[in-house]
């Protein structure tokens, strides 16, 4: 999915800022999305609950629900 505009302008600060866009292989599969409509910074983990797992164990970051 291509961005343009404020989208844009917004998206790039924000990896500008070491923002990272991880997306979930698993729940791609259970709702039937598409790599292709995620923006083309997406990364695709294969379990999201493993990476944050991951990164709360080996890089010391928290996990805050919203």
């Amino acid at each position: 999915m291509r961005q343009h505009g404020p989208r844009r302008t917004r998206l790039e600060d924000l990896k500008s800022q070491g923002v990272r866009f991880d997306v979930c292989e698993i729940t791609l599969r259970n709702r039937k999305l598409s790599r292709a409509q995620f923006i083309e910074d997406a990364t695709f983990v294969p379990s999201g609950v493993a990476e944050i797992a991951r990164l709360q164990q080996r890089e010391g970051y928290a996990y805050l629900r919203p």
